[in-house]
């Protein structure tokens, strides 16, 4: 819904009710001033646990801009106001995100995470992502907000927020209400999964997995960013280390352009200037899509660095570059991907969380002296999967299936 459609449905929009105790009835409260953050900050502490979104823009700056940050405890909802608020205000709000002794419920949060970890200049220690609690729990992956809080609390959510204009002012009782709503349902929510893991055993696994996966979100990952660019095709050694190379520049140039990467330089365009033969100036600037901004300021680095990367040393191409497979080795791979997803089915554990197949891959067709495990000992994901593989392998279990109630399971002996 965009700004001007949120301030024309007013108040008009219905708002989902549940009469439960783990959710907060009422209206938000709008925190504008240090004191009034302070004081439900000090309501937060006293509970112990609370949700927390944001709502920002990331299209237009190298950082996102937070727009408005959503906070929730089974009693109360404030939305803090960061176009109203000092930095010292605010920093009181990531802090508290990450302070360990307060149990921080988000949902797919990597992002808004993130945002709270760079204002505090800390880590959070103590968060739990409620799509990684749904991943374990035998729900599908990734599921949504508005799926999850219609399972489990037997609410549906009102869409039409995701392109409203956070940055606009005032908001709208629309805006109000959604954003709200993106914290009201997630102490519920999160009781309910509990519930399900402490059974399953689990509930050990979703911290840990949550607090893998916001280390993992505060770093700056060019590995994934070349997979991304590359789009599945198949390129050459040499121009994957072009790519990767023009990947760790455009970090930099993007941040000091203060631009989101893929704007400073389009992934179509590092993949044209990845296959370009021989890099020139006037070449460079031919590429469409490349925009003039860029070109204008970073042109002799990008052909510095394209220059660079065509003459490294030809071990370098190796540094990311998929294990090649043979034509049997992609078979048995292909068959061991479809063997551990199903395991993970059987478990009732979504796949992709598990592991995917080129780290599979990796795995497989390496040295296993070296590395005789697929994950690190003692993780969740060595003990709900790792292991059986390894016994698998050596014919020491088995894994049968069979169609039961409209979908595959597996019984595992």
């Amino acid at each position: 819904m965009h700004h001007a459609e949120a301030h024309a449905t007013g108040g008009a929009v219905r708002r989902p009710q549940l009469e439960d105790p783990l959710v907060p009835q009422g209206e938000p409260e709008m925190l504008s001033t240090h004191a009034e953050v302070a004081s439900f900050l000090d309501h937060i502490r006293a509970v112990g646990s609370f949700a927390y979104d944001t709502e920002f823009i990331g299209e237009e700056t190298f950082l996102p801009r937070i727009c408005l940050v959503q906070l929730a405890t089974s009693e109360r909802i404030g939305l803090v106001d960061p176009m109203e608020l000092s930095q010292d205000a605010m920093r009181c709000v990531w802090k508290a995100v990450c302070d360990p002794t307060l149990q921080t419920l988000v949902h797919a949060g990597g992002q808004d995470v993130l945002i709270a970890q760079r204002g505090a200049g800390d880590h959070a220690a103590s968060v739990i992502d409620t799509q990684i609690a749904a991943g374990m729990t035998g729900m599908p992956w990734p599921l949504s907000l508005a799926n999850l809080v219609e399972s489990l609390a037997g609410v549906r959510l009102p869409k039409g927020h995701t392109f409203t204009e956070w940055d606009k002012r005032p908001l709208s009782k629309a805006q109000i209400g959604y954003a709200a709503d993106d914290v009201r349902f997630l102490p519920l929510v999160w009781a309910k999964q509990r519930e399900r893991l402490d059974a399953l055993g689990r509930t050990a696994w979703v911290i840990e997995e949550t607090r893998e996966a916001t280390r993992q979100s505060a770093d700056f990952d060019p590995q994934s960013q070349v997979r991304r660019a590359s789009r599945g095709l198949t390129l050459r050694p040499r121009e994957l280390t072009v790519l990767r190379e023009l990947v760790l520049i455009r970090q930099e140039m993007a941040q000091a352009l203060n631009l989101p990467p893929r704007t400073a330089l389009p992934d179509s365009c590092l993949l044209d200037l990845a296959r370009m033969a021989t890099p020139t100036a006037d070449r460079i600037a031919q590429v469409r899509g490349i925009p003039r901004t860029t070109l204008q300021h970073f042109a002799r680095n990008i052909e510095d660095t394209m220059t660079r990367a065509r003459g490294l040393p030809p071990e370098q191409d190796a540094q990311w570059a998929p294990r090649p497979e043979t034509a049997e080795q992609r078979t048995q791979l292909d068959a061991l991907w479809s063997i551990v997803s199903m395991r993970a089915i059987a478990l009732g554990i979504a796949a992709p969380l598990v592991t995917s197949r080129a780290e599979l891959a990796g795995w497989f067709l390496s040295d296993r002296t070296e590395r005789p495990h697929l994950f690190p000992a003692g993780s969740w994901r060595q003990e709900s999967i790792g292991a059986w593989l390894e016994s698998f392998l050596r014919g020491e279990r088995n894994l049968n299936l069979r169609w039961h109630d409209g979908g595959p399971t597996a019984d595992v002996s």
